[in-house]
């Protein structure tokens, strides 16, 4: 569809939808730029719209002032949105003075800043009574002149965001998508941190949430609105019949309100705007420097580890664990992460002696082979409430005062588990005696956290204390565990599946989750999530590819991994007890695992891949990997993209480039070569090589098959020793 049609297809939906009582007065234009795009606000409508100050398109339009759908003293359900009273501009702050009707007062405080809008601080003051807000809202108004059409929706009010598409990471798993029309959502709730499944929205796993942002606009542009702080609601995209809002449920009207007749939310939301949904995702994180340090504040972890997850044979119900460990020991992975379920009881935290009667000798055999262990950990959820010693008042409770239960997919009738409520102080402690009691025990190198996206939703029950309610209650389930392991050992790594900014300070080490949820369209699927897991690189989060589980579709997925940095993998370490895994399949593993880049801080430089627009989703053909401006790592995808000049490289095949130092692949003193497919490969590098090895699952020799003159280095690799060799890796 041509941008014209975009932009009159915007320009042509409902006009319905009509403002609340508009302000009078008036009041100063607030504007955001960036290049020829133009964010601009007039607080006397409320109306908003991104356009292009040359073409003079409209990407996206509607309002931003809040709104609540409430129960007032008599139960009775109400609407009220914020109506301006005042409005003072001092430089780039902006005080907005504020009126709900029938509820009370308020003041808004927006920042302009270098990244876009913040809404640093807004501030509620009730009336007569404290409502019970149901919902808050960003983005709708009241229908009062009635539409054209009418949506199924229980409520005086609709969305009002207006664009062409919209654009929230991994909305949608299998298979994967995240560009979207806005007439492909229908009415849609697309839940932005971590009550996926139990919102309704299409099941997506663990990665990449929590997100808690979302993307509108159109191929000349687009904005991107998201969480400041960790919400106090439950973050969706709401969207019916094409139009769109920010939704954050808080259902008071089952769970006590909190006291007071002030509220107060400390930075709501930020605006940022750029060309692509991707850049203005990365004009959104850019507003958050301050989140370079861990939970424990000190430095986030800098090196990444490979690291083979036990999953691979465990989800086949074969769980000896020497025959992995021997495994590991074979392809040089750095940690063997024992996945559920190790333990006697989900969540218990003490491993499970009759499946393995050898628990701690086994540990003991991992480390014998120069591999670390590792441990998988539920954030919330409990098996064995009275073996774990919690009881009733220690979990979340539904309306009627029963115990919550939770599982992966919210089956109703499918194995489930207690929800542990962090209001409790028993909780708290049984939690950090859990975490202790496992770093001593058992002291692991990598925690891997789950399952924060699989507690109930604000509809189904809540935490007691309102103060750690709606996304909170993950967050600080998850900070508690974090804190607990790391006052043992400051240096363990803890593996998570969020993208959001906001979970950057309790994460070391950031993984795409295994690939089943990607199913027939791995490939693809894999790159896109690779696009968005690239918006951490500039915190200095390690960044897991994972893997599928199949080995004959590894080598797609590892050449992501080989720009991502850290090789993570949950694939089976056998085929069955009378066939190993081919010498071929291993060999692109234990090359990467030998040479993937350490340092965990990183851009990307996109070459001919591109990173998805309302034509396309995200697609990785050639791409790097760049450190303060050297190019440390490349990969170069073939067949259709062959004979092509990247970085003067001319090649056939595929291959990987990946420097052994901070130098560019150019110049380093060592540089790892790796096939993913017979062919030749020809690339400058500035002196002759001292030495070029061959390596493989067999071992190591001097590799005869290359020639450097003038300046280049050529390396060819048959399609015999293709299925033999892991990589060469050349010392200048």
């Amino acid at each position: 569809m041509t941008r014209i049609c975009q932009t009159f297809l915007l320009l042509f939906v409902l006009n319905g939808i009509s403002k609340d009582a508009r302000a009078t007065g008036t009041f100063p234009a607030w504007t955001h730029t960036r290049g020829d795009l133009v964010l601009k606000w007039d607080l006397a409508t409320d109306k908003a719209a991104l356009s292009h100050r040359t073409k003079g398109s409209v990407m996206w339009q509607g309002s931003l002032l809040p709104s609540f759908w409430y129960e007032n003293a008599k139960k009775q359900k109400k609407y009220s949105k914020a109506v301006v009273q005042s409005a003072a501009a001092d430089g780039e702050k902006l005080t907005v003075q504020l009126q709900w009707p029938g509820l009370g007062k308020g003041r808004l405080r927006v920042e302009n800043t270098a990244t876009g809008w913040r809404f640093s601080e807004l501030t509620a003051e009730w009336a007569a009574f404290i409502p019970k807000i149901i919902e808050m809202y960003l983005g709708a108004s009241m229908v009062v002149n009635g539409a054209n059409v009418q949506p199924t929706w229980d409520r005086p009010f609709l969305p009002d965001w207006q664009s062409f598409g919209y654009c929230v990471p991994g909305a949608k798993a299998g298979t994967v998508q995240s560009y979207f029309r806005s007439w492909d959502f229908g009415h849609t709730t697309i839940a932005l941190g971590n009550f996926g499944p139990s919102m309704g929205t299409p099941y997506g796993a663990a990665f990449p949430r929590p997100v808690l942002f979302a993307g509108m606009g159109s191929d000349d542009g687009w904005l991107t609105v998201g969480a400041g702080s960790v919400p106090e609601g439950a973050m969706s995209l709401k969207i019916q019949s094409t139009r769109g809002c920010l939704q954050f449920l808080y259902r008071e009207d089952l769970w006590r309100a909190p006291n007071g007749k002030t509220r107060l939310w400390k930075d709501l939301a930020r605006f940022s705007i750029d060309t692509t949904a991707r850049g203005s995702f990365a004009q959104y994180y850019a507003s958050f420097p301050e989140v370079a340090k861990n939970a424990s504040g000190g430095a986030l972890r800098r090196q990444t580890v490979s690291i083979w997850n036990t999953w691979g044979m465990w989800r086949l119900k074969k769980y000896p664990i020497r025959p992995i460990a021997d495994f590991m020991e074979q392809m040089h992975n750095e940690v063997m992460v024992l996945d559920d379920p190790w333990e006697s009881s989900q969540g218990s935290g003490v491993p499970d002696l009759k499946r393995f009667p050898d628990f701690y000798n086994d540990i003991s055999y991992i480390r014998e082979k120069g591999v670390e262990v590792g441990v998988w950990e539920t954030i919330g959820w409990i098996k064995d409430t009275a073996v774990c010693g919690l009881g009733k008042r220690d979990l979340i409770l539904d309306k009627n005062g029963k115990p919550c239960m939770a599982n992966w997919n919210f089956d109703p009738q499918g194995d489930a588990y207690y929800c542990m409520d962090f209001s409790s102080e028993r909780t708290r402690k049984f939690l950090w005696d859990r975490t202790v009691r496992i770093m001593k025990d058992i002291r692991p190198q990598v925690i891997k956290l789950d399952f924060g996206y699989g507690l109930p939703s604000p509809d189904m029950g809540s935490p007691r204390d309102p103060a750690w309610r709606g996304e909170r209650h993950t967050f600080a389930l998850m900070q508690h565990i974090v804190k607990a392991a790391k006052s043992v050992d400051p240096d363990v790594v803890i593996m998570g599946y969020g993208i959001s900014p906001l979970w950057v300070p309790l994460t070391d080490l950031v993984s795409l989750d295994d690939q089943g949820d990607l199913w027939f369209d791995l490939h693809r699927g894999h790159q896109e999530w690779s696009v968005w897991a690239s918006l951490l690189a500039g915190y200095g989060v390690a960044i897991s590819g994972s893997s599928c589980y199949d080995w004959a579709l590894d080598d797609g997925i590892l050449l992501n991994s080989v720009i991502l940095g850290s090789p993570g993998a949950v694939l089976p370490s056998e085929i069955s007890a009378q066939e190993r895994v081919p010498p071929q399949w291993l060999n692109r593993r234990l090359a990467v695992n030998l040479w993937h880049r350490r340092t965990a801080k990183w851009e990307p430089r996109w070459y001919n891949s591109h990173t998805g627009n309302m034509q396309g989703p995200p697609q990785l053909r050639c791409w790097g990997r760049t450190e303060e401006g050297a190019l440390t790592a490349l990969v170069l995808r073939e067949p259709e993209y062959a004979g092509q000049t990247i970085e003067n490289i001319t090649w056939t095949g595929k291959w990987a480039l990946i420097s052994q130092d901070n130098a560019s692949i150019s110049n380093p003193n060592a540089v790892a070569v790796i096939p993913f497919a017979a062919g030749q490969i020809s690339f400058p590098i500035q002196n002759k090589p001292k030495q070029i090895l061959r390596r493989g699952i067999a071992g190591e020799a001097p590799a005869d098959r290359w020639e450097w003159r003038d300046g280049r280095l050529s390396i060819a690799v048959s399609e015999e020793e293709f299925r033999n060799t892991a990589g060469f890796l050349v010392k200048q």
